[in-house]
């Protein structure tokens, strides 16, 4: 394979771009580093809730095991009794994406791309909103998103009002009754939002009753049929198991605090819940990673094109920079004339670009964000067997690892 250039672009300078960059350099690369910060879409993305501690120590040893450079940088503070937050972690490793020999940084907004240059896009939620157009005139609408739908999350749900399918639970409406939320919804869009003059956020519950009668059931609240319901709903209300607590399925809103409570508490079950997060429609740009990239995050149109950290679905600090390694090891085979190496399903970093792959889906209504998690792992296991499933997966992850590494240093299919 020939390249107009000797080295690589890496836009964006977060954690997967720092350790993208950091990774290619330290292998002797020149890298280009574009990264524009503004003060737009710095809203992170809350993971706590979904991480289970296990895949995250496990993710920090997998990625200690192949050098991280981020890592080593967080590994060298505490050396000295120092404790770094993620933003003075990423602010250190910006400065050493600076200083770096190898590296030339360039604080510019990237417009568009060069793919006969290899480029990684590790922008994330910073993504230029002229970069994001571009992305879409190249590979349609229906891949790339600028908006995440947040759902609000509760407690102190009466089951019993419920139909139970797994951890799940599921409200049915009557046709009064479904009409009735609408028409508290389309209250409170008049009250907070309309009469002061502020734009709806499409996604949202406020959109959607301002198309038309049945578009939130048609969007989020699909009718089902139910074990306990002689007859099939109206619509249907879907509760998700998250940790403690319940997701409720499609109701993203730019309402008040206060508004979302009222309408939750309208329904059947939920009138002494407690919101434990407001739905929020944020601005965050992502692809549809299936249709858009293959297992190696490398783009399926332009074998020049990788995507890596929160652009490719990935969301949390150790998560992106797993994402940036993983991305930098493929462009050194890459620019080796080397096939890539696949990583290990059974390390958390393989798990992850599986589910990346895999999991996504056209409407972004229906998106999940991929944290480092092991689903085998249930709240309902004894402790000996979580003790003992929990050896087997450090056991395992660490045999693979070794295996994975020992694969890139002898240069296995060549």
């Amino acid at each position: 394979m020939k390249f107009n250039r000797s080295f690589v672009n890496v836009i964006g300078c977060g954690f997967a771009g720092s350790e993208c960059a950091l990774t290619l350099a330290e292998h002797g690369v020149k890298v280009h580093v574009f990264d524009h910060q503004t003060n737009e879409n710095n809203k992170e993305i809350s993971a706590d809730l979904l991480k289970k501690p296990l895949a995250k120590e496990l993710l920090r040893e997998e990625l200690i095991a192949l050098d991280s450079q981020l890592l080593n940088l967080e590994k060298s503070f505490l050396n000295n009794s120092v404790k770094l937050d993620s933003f003075s972690l990423l602010e250190e490793a910006k400065k050493k994406v600076k200083s770096h020999k190898n590296i030339q940084y360039f604080d510019i907004s990237v417009k568009e791309i060069n793919f006969d240059e290899l480029t990684v896009i590790s922008t994330g939620a910073q993504t230029d909103h002229k970069l994001f157009e571009y992305l879409v005139e190249v590979f349609g609408a229906r891949k790339c998103f600028d908006c995440f739908p947040i759902f609000p999350l509760v407690k102190g749900v009466d089951q019993t009002k419920f139909c139970k399918k797994g951890e799940n639970l599921f409200l049915p409406l009557s046709y009064q009754e479904y009409l009735s939320l609408i028409n508290l919804i389309v209250s409170k869009l008049n009250t907070e939002l309309l009469s002061q003059g502020k734009k709806v956020q499409s996604g949202t519950i406020e959109s959607l009753v301002l198309k038309e009668k049945d578009a939130l059931k048609n969007e989020y609240l699909s009718p089902i049929y139910l074990d306990d319901c002689i007859s099939k709903p109206y619509a249907v209300v879907k509760l998700e198991k998250k940790g403690y607590y319940y997701e409720i399925n499609g109701f993203c809103s730019d309402l008040s605090n206060k508004a979302q409570v009222e309408i939750i508490r309208s329904l059947k079950g939920l009138e002494n819940s407690t919101l434990v997060r407001k739905g929020e429609s944020v601005k965050y740009c992502y692809i549809n990673a299936p249709y858009m990239i293959n297992e190696f995050c490398q783009s399926k149109k332009f074998e020049n094109l990788f995507f890596a950290g929160n652009i490719a679905g990935v969301f949390g600090k150790t998560e992106s920079i797993a994402c940036g390694l993983y991305v930098a090891y493929n462009i050194l085979r890459l620019k080796q004339d080397k096939n890539f190496i696949e990583l290990p399903k059974g390390t958390i970093i393989g798990s992850m670009m599986q589910k990346i792959i895999k999991t996504n889906n056209f409407n972004y209504s229906k998106f999940n964000p991929i944290f480092a998690d092991y689903d085998i792992i249930t709240s309902d296991d004894s402790n000996n067997a979580v003790k003992e499933k929990e050896s087997f997966l450090r056991f395992r992850s660490k045999m693979l690892m070794n295996k994975y590494k020992e694969e890139l240093k002898n240069g296995k299919h060549v």
